[in-house]
């Protein structure tokens, strides 16, 4: 038997399964006030970061550079250390001997001098003893001697000698290079300076190839090394010595505006030059 609708009981008829209903949406989560500052702050904040380590970077290498500028420029003209100038003195010293003369006038002339040889030969300057007689050289241990004049170079304003009777010991001294002097390098120089035998000056290569008209002379004397070591009446003819120990010039005169003492201006002709006279080769 077939039943109609109306013999089913309410509610028995069939329906469609019922659509589940959707979740309520979800309440937007409040974001606290302390996040909310901190997003809103951490882009200028970091953009702050940025250009202080920027600026902070910029000022390290500012004021370093600043910093090496001012040492640079505050520096003093370099002076050799104690301990170098020691060992300079004690190598060369024994090699200097005290040139001694009397003028024509019978006025008493004095300079130094460097042993560079074996057989005692001396190189020193020529307007020291140019015209003068009773020539006689002491050497560092005390002992003198009587000289001959071996060489004249006027053109160099320097002077051969050749000790009589040198002692029975004495010290060459080594001949350098002058070519390998640059400017800033030390400079050494031993001499007699006011008759005070064996004083030592310090100071450094201030120029090289110059030019200086000596006494006496119609042309100048060319390619001489200028220094600003000390030099007084006395140390004409010694030695000029660099670093290592060597010879590289002989003392020939400063520029003295004064008329009396040491400007800061001294020049030496080169050995190789100076030593043309006995043809010695710088070592």
């Amino acid at each position: 038997m077939t039943l109609s609708r109306s013999d089913r009981p309410y509610g028995q008829f069939p329906r469609g399964e019922a659509p589940e209903s959707a979740p309520p949406p979800e309440a937007p989560r409040r974001v606290p006030l302390r996040e909310r500052i901190v997003a809103r702050l951490r882009a200028p904040l970091a953009l702050l970061a940025l250009l202080a380590l920027s600026w902070f970077l910029v000022s390290a290498v500012q004021t370093g550079g600043l910093a090496a500028l001012r040492a640079q420029q505050e520096q003093p003209t370099p002076a050799p250390t104690p301990q170098l100038a020691a060992a300079i003195y004690e190598h060369v010293a024994p090699s200097v001997v005290q040139v001694g003369a009397k003028s024509a006038s019978g006025e008493p002339s004095s300079g130094a001098g460097v042993i560079v040889d074996d057989q005692a030969h001396i190189l020193t300057s020529l307007h020291i003893i140019d015209g003068a007689s009773d020539l006689v050289v002491v050497f560092s241990d005390g002992t003198s001697s009587a000289v001959e004049v071996v060489a004249r170079l006027p053109d160099r304003d320097i002077a051969v000698l050749r000790a009589l009777t040198p002692p029975s010991q004495f010290q060459p001294a080594t001949l350098g290079n002058p070519g390998s002097l640059s400017i800033g390098d030390p400079a050494f120089v031993i001499g007699h300076p006011f008759g005070l035998t064996g004083s030592l000056s310090t100071g450094v290569i201030s120029g090289l190839g110059r030019s200086m008209t000596a006494p006496n002379l119609s042309q100048p004397i060319t390619g001489l090394i200028q220094f600003d070591a000390a030099v007084n009446p006395g140390n004409s003819g010694g030695p000029l010595v660099d670093q290592k120990g060597d010879v590289v010039g002989i003392v020939t005169g400063l520029v003295n505006p004064a008329g009396k003492v040491f400007s800061g201006v001294g020049f030496a002709v080169t050995i190789d030059s100076a030593a043309a006279g006995l043809g010695i080769p710088p070592d």
